[in-house]
């Protein structure tokens, strides 16, 4: 997604769909499909193949020639070949990856994604190839499941060995420390999903190569968006001069000015084929073309060129070898940084870069001859695990995913090390006001102190932070933890406190702080409903943090108190039996605000409950799943989109309320799907967004391996199994299943004290349950709910002796058999 510092948020991608043609780098099409992917590894690499046999591809330079591959599933990684021979001219070699087949249709599949230099700007490749050779790709292709091979060249090549060497896990899901399954087949693909989703956004740490080649002639760029120059200041530039030499080696080359934290820029592509400059408002030559103008007939490929860019907010003028050639006025970009790249196709050398004031102040200056300035744009390696928001976009670390997608990692992949990199990295982005920035890109440590601003976007999501540091206090139990972050927790408390109104309820004054998880809607502000739910919520979750931390609690237990009762007195509509949408608009409703509202205790009573869970599963479950909104939101002009993240939130309030039905259906009707390999759009992994008609929801450039998406994962283990901590850090723990009318559940829960280990079944309609615990822990054990078999009709036996109660106290370490057997039984025996 994309943060707009003045506007909110608005989409980020833009769908090219290039005609044909062999000048269009298609020409008219033979198709051959390959098999699926399989695995090989060496001594020191995996590879994935997508073919491990031998490939041929011949072109008569007019019908090109394309193989397409089917991996089954998404991967990711750099992407490899063996060419075995080549005959005629093979100089038109391409391959294009894409996490849906469809994609395949459009040149540019489902890219490009300039955002960050955590991967391959363009999901297109091309090779120049001239001889047998063994190729690898040096920067990252996102997940994909698909491959085209293109010649388009009148040639032929034979390959083999096609595939792609991985940088994230590839354990095998039945390997991973956390497991689940059941007799239902659905809700066992969809823990199994949710859990290859995280694998696929767990980004190891110095797994994403350097963006640029750095050499002694200087910095190469080879189809790679410009990147922006990192830090506030640059951030925040208005007016300014730049200074480059470029020499361009293929094409042309690149420069980008007044660039915001997610790369949306004003984009100058210097295109020596035909000689014009275009200015386009984005990163790439793909984006909104603003301008055109035509480069001095003696602008040549191989000589170094002086580029000289005055920027006065709206205002570009571009000078080239001293001669005046753009002179532009937009309104697309006000202020931002600077960087600089090559358009698709295109190459060039870059070296003594230069940014000062009007006055001539120096702002920025590198010969950029030493790789130790790609630091400086967030172009070098990751220093740290981190968990990202999508694998092939954004790959950029979020706050407000981190609450469904640390639940979802600590039930599989029990991946500590990306929640503390990630925890880290954005925690390090609070403002000193208190709130938090709510994206920050993987290459780049920690900030050192807090941000001296007042402008962020998002604000929900500094809440779902506050909830994810407290989730990892619960789990985890580090004390040392829970002291290092309090203070910055109450900062963003006493800020949320600070913006409340007289009659309780937090009041977003600044629209541009607005926006939520659906940025493609209008942002809003005033005193939204799932703002202050979001609020209660994280209020809630963050006591135990702040009580063990030391501080007293009790200012924060009463804002609490006040704010469930000023939302209960302000938001509620008995007409709808939902909360409202926000102040300003009472006749519609957010499914997330609902579900956050139950989850943060704020429905006076469990028959409100009941009748929020009944309101949601009447107004906006759809046979693909529940929509985000209800119907009535439309002419406010929020979109008609079905969210798996507030699904989650949904998912996680129905087994709180021990709504089985809903639980049921929301598994079903949307997660299911997903995790169907028989599915048209099946990656292996859970998508961000879907439309009502259950497909991918923002088109091609949606994500579908996106982690806020995997909340069944953490809720199966939670509630199915039962698994969850009455203390921190698993000290003490219980064990509570609810059965969703399964026949059987197991399953491993991963804690900081070791493993606990759940099967329960339901033979012949008697109970057999099984726990294993660890040692030096305490925990709790519940029959299963509902039983077949009442307990008036049946005999409990724990360990053989019998026992009467539906709860059971036992120590961490000790063997639990529990049976139930049929009254009477025992007499019998």
């Amino acid at each position: 997604m994309l943060i707009s510092s003045n506007t909110g948020v608005r989409v980020a991608g833009i769908l090219f769909c290039l005609l044909s043609s062999v000048n269009g780098r298609h020409g008219s099409q033979r198709h051959n499909r390959a098999q699926k992917s399989t695995t090989s590894s060496s001594t020191d690499e995996t590879i994935i193949f997508g073919s491990n046999e031998t490939t041929a591809l011949t072109s008569d330079g007019t019908t090109a020639s394309i193989v397409v591959l089917d991996y089954g599933h998404n991967v990711e990684g750099l992407p490899t070949f063996e060419v075995i021979s080549t005959s005629g001219d093979t100089s038109r070699f391409e391959i294009s990856c894409a996490e849906s087949k469809s994609a395949l249709d459009s040149y540019m599949s489902d890219g490009p994604l300039p955002l960050a230099a955590a991967m391959d700007t363009y999901r297109v490749n091309q090779y120049n190839i001239t001889a047998p050779s063994l190729i690898t790709n040096r920067l990252i292709q996102g997940a994909f499941r698909y491959q085209k091979l293109n010649l388009s060249s009148a040639g032929s090549l034979q390959l083999r060995n096609i595939g792609v060497k991985p940088t994230t896990s590839t354990i095998s899901v039945t390997q991973l420390p956390g497991s689940f399954e059941c007799s239902d087949e659905d809700l066992t693909r969809i823990w199994a999903t949710g859990a290859r989703t995280v694998q696929l956004t767990e980004i190891p740490k110095n797994s994403i190569p350097d963006f640029l080649q750095v050499l002694d002639e200087g910095a190469y760029a080879e189809s790679q968006a410009p990147q922006g120059l990192a830090g506030a200041v640059a951030a925040q530039l208005l007016n300014y001069r730049l200074d480059i030499q470029a020499k361009p080696v293929k094409g042309g080359f690149g420069v980008s000015v007044l660039c915001d934290t997610l790369n949306s820029c004003v984009y100058l592509s210097f295109n020596l084929d035909s000689h014009t400059i275009t200015a386009h408002a984005g990163s790439t030559s793909l984006d909104t073309l603003l301008a055109t103008s035509r480069l001095p007939n003696n602008t040549t490929l191989g000589t170094w060129h002086n580029v000289h860019i005055d920027i006065a907010m709206t205002s570009i003028v571009v000078t080239l070898n001293n001669l005046p050639i753009l002179n532009l006025t937009q309104t697309s970009r006000y202020f931002g940084s600077f960087g600089f790249g090559a358009s698709f196709g295109h190459a060039a050398y870059f070296r003594n870069l230069t940014a000062s004031t009007p006055t001539g102040e120096t702002i920025y200056t590198n010969q950029l001859t030493s790789p130790s300035f790609l630091s400086d744009f967030m172009m070098g390696a990751n220093p740290a695990d981190t968990i990202v928001d999508g694998s092939r976009r954004d790959r950029i670390a979020y706050t407000g995913d981190l609450d469904v997608a640390l639940g979802a990692a600590f039930a599989s992949t029990f991946g500590t090390p990306f929640i503390d990199g990630s925890l880290d990295l954005l925690g390090s982005y609070q403002a000193t006001a208190g709130f938090f920035i709510p994206t920050a890109k993987i290459q780049q440590a920690p900030l050192g102190q807090p941000l001296e601003t007042n402008l962020t976007g998002l604000i929900g999501y500094s809440f779902n932070f506050l909830s994810a540091l407290a989730q990892n206090y619960e789990m985890r139990g580090n004390l040392t933890f829970a002291k290092q972050w309090a203070p910055k927790v109450s900062k963003m408390l006493d800020w949320a406190n600070s913006q409340t109104l007289p009659n309780g309820l937090f009041n977003l004054a600044d629209e541009s702080f607005g926006g939520d998880w659906n940025y493609y809607d209008t942002p809003q502000s005033g005193v939204v409903t799932k703002f202050n739910v979001v609020y209660a919520y994280a209020l809630q979750q963050s006591l135990p943090l702040l009580r063990d931390a030391g501080l007293n609690t009790t200012v924060y237990q009463t804002r609490l108190d006040t704010l469930r009762s000023a939302i209960n007195t302000n938001l509620w509509n008995p007409d709808l039996n939902a909360y409202i949408l926000s102040s300003t608009f009472t006749t519609g409703f957010a499914q997330d605000a609902n579900a956050l509202a139950i989850l943060a205790g704020v429905p006076p009573s469990s028959n409100t409950t009941a009748s929020i869970l009944s309101t949601l599963a009447r107004d906006l479950i759809l046979p693909a799943g529940p929509l985000a909104f209800s119907n009535s939101t439309a002419s406010a002009g929020f979109a008609q989109k079905i969210s798996p993240y507030a699904s989650s939130y949904h998912l996680r309030a129905a087994f709180s309320a021990r709504d089985a039905s809903t639980a049921m259906t929301l598994l079903k009707t949307l997660w299911a799907p997903m995790a169907d390999p028989k599915h048209e759009n099946y990656t292996g992994c859970f998508w961000e967004t879907l439309n009502p008609d259950g497909t991918p929801g923002l088109g091609v450039v949606t994500s579908l391996c996106h982690g806020w998406a995997a909340g069944p994962t953490a809720e199966l283990s939670r509630y199915v199994l039962g698994i969850q901590p009455v203390a921190p850090g698993f000290a003490e723990w219980k064990v509570e299943p609810q059965t969703l009318g399964l026949e059987w559940a197991k399953g491993r829960y991963p804690t900081v004290r070791g493993d606990i280990v759940v099967e329960w079944r339901l033979e012949g309609a008697m109970l057999r349950m099984e726990v294993e615990s660890p040692a030096g822990t305490k925990g709790t054990i519940y029959l299963p709910e509902p039983l077949v078999t009442s307990l008036e009709q049946s005999v409990i036996r724990v360990n053989g002796v019998a026992k009467n109660g539906t709860q059971f106290e036992v120590n961490g370490g000790d063997a639990f058999v529990l049976t139930q057997e049929p009254l009477g039984a025992g007499l019998l025996a």
